[in-house]
């Protein structure tokens, strides 16, 4: 008895040795990503299901603290909710593993959660805020209420700290936005309100900038769900069910309807439907074919990326950073691409006069070994042409590029227009004091020329610095320009 007793305590401390090592294998290196990192996360999740970002942010904020791991590399789980979205997986929509361990699938799966609860009011299921339009943060209170349950404690008039207020506290606090209550006298003393009350959208409103397709877009269907419905009309009947990732071109919408902006997509000769914009991601249009960067499906320079792709002066690659700052290295690439693409043709100018003066192979600057080798022909030819004249000595090549930088190119490229001889460029930029006389000229020319604007009201902020995405604005309007010149 004695022996069996002490066999029995060394399975159990065996067994109990064997599960603290496999936890703890489990769990190993399975950290919180940074804030700024989860932040992203859901900033491209909510560019996607076309939900306003901030609204997301707050969910996570509020629910987790943009935790998803607890200290000792568990996942964080609160009764039968996990993760940074604290998502319920009770009904098993989705796949618990990954809910549990990949950061982003759980963001997905807290953004589906969402949509699925707005639904709830658009389709009336809970009550609902005026047309229900998701772009109107507004609209957005009774999804946010169900969110976190559809329960009575979350009537602002039985509780001063429901949960849409933590959401509208933190949105204010965390980043500086902020949401306006409904007209809480429509809602019942105490319970919850009826699901057929409509609460008026409060008359100001603030945006979710969420970004809406166009006709002729390509798109494929994309989410963590396995299938999608193509309807007859808008919220209308279900006609053909697609897979993820299917492709598509939109033809007709946006139409707002019960909660969501629909977009006719066809497939094929035989398939075509209305579809919501939340499970549509935009590859690509008609015009400039299939987006060759991953990074530029929502940015407003798409199109000007893609027609200077498509004109040789961006090389492809898996992305191309819009937002990233523009180095004067990567300007002067793009500068000479556009100005070849032109048959070589500068305008002549009395600052080009007679730059046969500067040898193609001499490249004089100080530091001009640290031009990249991909790059060299290329400021080769722009300083034959004479346009690196106010570099000096040095070039600076890895170093951001500034708005008043790129104003002196271009006037070096088109001089002044006569036509706006006496106008004193002053009087339109007001943050121009600063600059020397040969600045101001140098503003005035790319202004006037139509290649620059300012950035806000009377300003043209000459220290600000380019990003990409400006930059290739700029180079469109380059090229614009030598065209018209050229005929």
């Amino acid at each position: 008895m004695k022996i069996f007793k002490t066999t029995t305590r060394k399975i159990i401390l065996l067994i109990f040795i064997f599960a603290f090592t496999f936890n703890t294998l489990a769990y190993a290196n399975k950290c919180n990503p940074p804030r700024e990192e989860i932040e992203a996360m859901i900033d491209e999740v909510a560019l996607k299901r076309a939900i306003p970002s901030v609204i997301l942010k707050a969910i996570a904020r509020v629910e987790s603290v943009y935790q998803h791991f607890n200290s000792d590399g568990s996942p964080k789980i609160s009764g039968s909710s996990i993760g940074v979205m604290q998502v319920s997986n009770r009904n098993g929509l989705y796949n618990h593993e990954k809910l549990k361990y990949d950061v982003l699938y759980n963001i997905e799966a807290g953004a589906e959660t969402l949509l699925n609860k707005w639904s709830m009011s658009s389709y009336q299921s809970v009550s609902s805020v005026g047309n229900m339009d998701p772009n109107v943060m507004e609209n957005w209170y009774f999804a946010l209420w169900a969110y976190n349950g559809w329960i009575q404690s979350n009537n602002p008039n039985t509780r001063r700290n429901t949960y849409q207020q933590l959401i509208y506290a933190t949105i204010k606090k965390e980043y500086g936005q902020t949401i306006n209550n409904i007209d809480f006298a429509y809602l019942p003393k105490s319970g919850k309100p009826s699901r057929s009350l409509v609460v008026p959208t409060p008359s100001n409103t603030n945006s979710g900038n969420i970004v809406l397709y166009e006709k002729g877009d390509y798109v494929r269907t994309d989410g963590i769900k396995e299938n999608y419905q193509l309807r007859d009309a808008p919220a209308g009947k279900y006609v053909h069910e697609l897979c993820v990732n299917q492709l598509g071109t939109i033809t007709e919408g946006p139409v707002l309807q019960n909660g969501y902006y629909w977009y006719k997509v066809s497939v094929d000769e035989k398939r075509e439907g209305w579809i919501e914009r939340n499970w549509l991601l935009r590859t690509g249009d008609t015009e400039h074919g299939r987006y060759v960067f991953d990074d530029i499906s929502f940015h407003w320079a798409r199109k000007i990326i893609m027609e200077l792709f498509n004109d040789g002066v961006i090389n492809e690659a898996e992305s191309f950073n819009p937002d990233s700052i523009a180095t004067k290295e990567e300007f002067l690439i793009f500068l000479s691409k556009v100005i070849k693409n032109n048959d070589g043709y500068v305008p002549e100018t009395e600052k080009l006069a007679g730059t046969n003066k500067y040898e193609e192979n001499a490249l004089t600057f100080a530091d001009a070994s640290e031009i990249h080798a991909w790059a060299v022909e290329n400021i080769k030819y722009l300083n034959k042409l004479g346009l690196l004249e106010d570099f000096k000595r040095e070039l600076n090549p890895a170093d951001k590029l500034t708005r008043k930088e790129a104003a002196n190119i271009i006037e070096n490229i088109f001089g002044e227009d006569d036509e706006f001889k006496n106008l004193d460029v002053s009087t339109i930029f007001s943050d121009l004091t600063k600059m020397d006389e040969e600045g101001i000229k140098a503003v005035k020319s790319a202004y006037t020329n139509g290649i620059m604007s300012g950035k806000g009201a009377k300003s043209f902020c000459p220290d600000d610095y380019l990003s990409r995405a400006e930059t290739a604005a700029v180079m469109a309007k380059i090229n614009d320009k030598l065209e018209k010149l050229k005929n």
